[in-house]
Order: C-alpha cells, then structure tokens, then sequence
C-alpha cells in the first residue's frame, strides 16, 4: 500500500471566527480524534484537497504534525460549504496499530457485462462496502470483473472477492448491481382529441361564452 504523507499543523484555539480566520490563511480547520486524546490541526487546503482527490476518503494517510511527529489517520468525516462546494473542516480518526477498524471501501467494476453488449443495462445499487481488518490490510478499492454477465444476472455482496483478511461487514444478500433488461418503449398514450369547435350557428357552452 502507498505511503501518502500530508503536513498539519496544530492550533490552540477553536471557534466560528478562528475557523474563519483560518481558511482566511488558505488552510482547513481540522481536528485529529485519537486513542490517547484529541488535537485541534489545520491543513493547506491545496495539498489535502490534491490528496484527497488522488486517494479518496478511504485510504490511510501519515499524518506529519510540525515535523514533530507522525500518526496514520483515516478520513471519518468532512464538511462541504453548501455554496463554494470546498472542504471547510475535516475529521481525522488515528489507527492503532494492531487493532481492525471498520471502514467503507469503494468497489471498482472492470469490464463490459456480455449482457450491455445485447441492449442491458448495467443498473448499480450500492458502490463501496463496509469491512473490518487490520490498518495495513485496508486495500484501496475491491475490484469486481463484470465482463461474463448475461442480461438479468445480479451480483450480491457476497459474490465479492476480497481476500482472507478482510470481513465484510456490509449484508451478504445486498444486490450490487444488476444487468437489467432493455428498457421497453412506453405504451403510446391516446392522444387527447382537439376541442371540437361550435357548429356554426350553435351558441357556445358557457365555459366559451365572451364576457
């Protein structure tokens, strides 16, 4: 597994205006929840928002804490701002070594189903799984080869290759994805006949009548 190191820095105090005046700095308020006790960080948006892109928010990073020490984290937990769509605080969870944790992995589909190739649809329900396992076994992403499916097979939970140190956490008979058949063509709905205009010489209904 690669190693992906990202620079913090701490800060002492918290608060709505010291957040502001952090990002103000270019850096992202953050906070690092750990077995022997929390610390408050900040981070360059720049180089966590590149990471962060590169590796997603399953993947273990070496936390360097001013150069004077380190600790692998995993992402739990980030805000968005609901208007500039930029991370604006983050959550890191410190890993001890030694001991599984649960943690969401994405799932990668290869191939193209032999059922896509006849006019199915490749439909997908959930796209990452819940696992337990030791730090270092935590992979970047379960991959699932699709090419063999046939229009109306399913693929289960269960049915994923993840490897002997890995348990799944997710439900075993939750459907991943499904090859579906073709859409069918809408039943044509009967036209809606034009409002017949009045004989002539008939008067009008009152809905017609001028006013």
């Amino acid at each position: 597994m690669a190693v992906h190191t990202l620079a913090t820095f701490t800060r002492e105090k918290t608060g709505k205006e010291v957040s502001k005046k952090v990002r103000f700095k270019g850096l992202i308020p953050a906070v690092l929840y750990g077995h022997k006790g929390n610390k408050v960080l900040s981070v360059k948006a720049s180089d966590f928002e590149a990471l962060f892109e590169e590796i997603g928010e399953h993947s273990i990073i070496t936390l360097n804490i001013e150069d004077k020490e380190q600790t692998e984290v995993i992402v739990k937990d980030y805000q968005i701002d609901p208007v500039k769509r930029n991370i604006i605080h983050i959550d890191f969870f410190e890993i001890e070594k030694g001991k599984t944790l649960r943690t969401a992995i994405p799932i990668k589909v290869d191939g193209i189903p032999q059922g896509v190739k006849k006019g199915g649809i490749l439909e997908s329900f959930i796209r990452e799984i819940e696992i337990e396992c030791l730090p270092k076994d935590i992979p970047d992403h379960i991959s699932v080869d699709v090419s063999n499916l046939e229009i109306g097979d399913t693929l289960h939970v269960k049915d994923l290759m993840v490897g002997a140190n890995l348990r799944v956490i997710s439900n075993p008979d939750q459907a991943v994805l499904i090859v579906g058949h073709p859409s069918k063509v809408a039943a044509a709905v009967p036209a809606v006949a034009p409002e017949a205009a009045p004989v002539e010489g008939e008067a009008p209904t009152e809905e017609k009548k001028a006013e």
